[in-house]
């Protein structure tokens, strides 16, 4: 399956998604994008707060680390704001690569660096250059194990080890959790009453059963300023399948969830891995005016259930390159513990 979003408006349909699904939400900002607000002013759509002196700090839709500097919420007071910023930073060090070889700008326009500067890896990027180069350092390793050269080709490939940045797998699943309600109209808040609860602690860990993200990427070395978030919703109601899932997409990046809905989902079997197969891809207007595609392909299986910290999931970059053209080309290699 796979969708679009663009500019000009969503072109999403049955004949795209093969009936399953269809549309129940989107919301995306871009480079040219004013601020967008949603929601409705005044009531906490996560606890109820409904005390106007609690919604003084512009509370982000989605992560400002992942670079959303467009969409933000008007339903969200500042103690979940607090709380929500605790799942973001643990999401945002779980894509961590993405971000900077990709030289997203987070918070204060600043791209953030995989891996210590005194560490043995270290992701960065080196301004004020424009564009901005990336930078890999890397010591006490031997170069001939990780730079290939072919000798028909003539073209190189250099296999970089990446920092395991940790983050609580739980903790960046609720971030997703709470986008997804971000988007929820209103008439479907009854239906999400307890996964609402649930992420208002960070200390409620109670979750045995899978809790799958699907990641898949783009473009990983030049990713577009956008954030996407979007909700499809099941055709049928008693389908075997999830009842509502979650796509948003930031850069390079694009990550999807099933929400688990209070009862509508009884038929579903959580512990089965793989049910979140959707091959996204989104639409942005160039510099010289013309569309361009990123598609961020099939997407790999996790379970975010842990509540131990963990290193993120990419292991090394993989860098195929022409040293006559400068062309080339990033892959990240992900551990095989997902």
């Amino acid at each position: 399956m796979s969708l679009s979003a663009n500019n000009a408006g969503p072109q999403i349909g049955d004949r795209v998604l093969g009936g399953s699904y269809t549309l129940l939400e989107q919301v995306k900002g871009s480079v040219g994008s004013s601020r967008i607000h949603i929601g409705r002013k005044g009531v906490c759509r996560y606890c109820g707060c409904s005390d106007a002196a609690k919604f003084k700090n512009v509370s982000h839709t989605f992560p400002e680390s992942l670079g959303n500097k467009w969409i933000v919420s008007l339903d969200e007071c500042d103690g979940c704001n607090k709380i929500f910023s605790i799942y973001d930073d643990a999401l945002s060090n779980s894509v961590s690569p993405f971000l900077t070889l990709g030289g997203v700008k987070g918070k204060e326009n600043k791209i953030r660096q995989t891996g210590r500067s005194q560490g043995a890896s270290v992701l960065s990027r080196q301004a004020p250059h424009t564009p901005s180069r990336i930078s890999v350092l890397l010591r006490g390793v031997n170069a001939s194990e990780h730079v290939f050269a072919d000798p028909v080709t003539g073209k190189i490939r250099m296999l970089y080890p990446v920092a395991g940045v940790p983050f609580k797998p739980l903790h960046a699943y609720k971030a997703l959790v709470k986008m997804a309600i971000a988007l929820l109209p209103e008439d479907e808040l009854e239906n999400y009453k307890n996964i609402r609860a649930w992420i208002l602690d960070p200390n409620d860990n109670s979750c045995s059963s899978l809790l799958e993200v699907g990641l898949s990427f783009a473009s990983v070395g030049n990713a577009p300023p956008l954030a996407v978030g979007v909700l499809l919703r099941r055709t049928v109601e008693h389908d075997v399948r999830p009842r509502i899932i979650f796509v948003f997409s930031a850069g390079s990046v694009c990550l999807q969830i099933y929400l688990r809905s209070d009862s509508l989902d009884d038929k579903l079997p959580f512990d089965r891995p793989g049910i979140l197969s959707i091959e996204w891809s989104n639409v942005i207007v160039g510099n010289t005016g013309n569309p361009i595609r990123l598609n961020y392909g099939a997407p790999i299986h996790m379970d975010w259930r842990l509540v131990e910290t963990s290193a993120q999931p990419v292991e090394s970059v993989t860098l195929d390159f022409c040293p006559t053209t400068c062309v080339g080309k990033f892959t990240p290699n992900f551990r095989k513990s997902l």
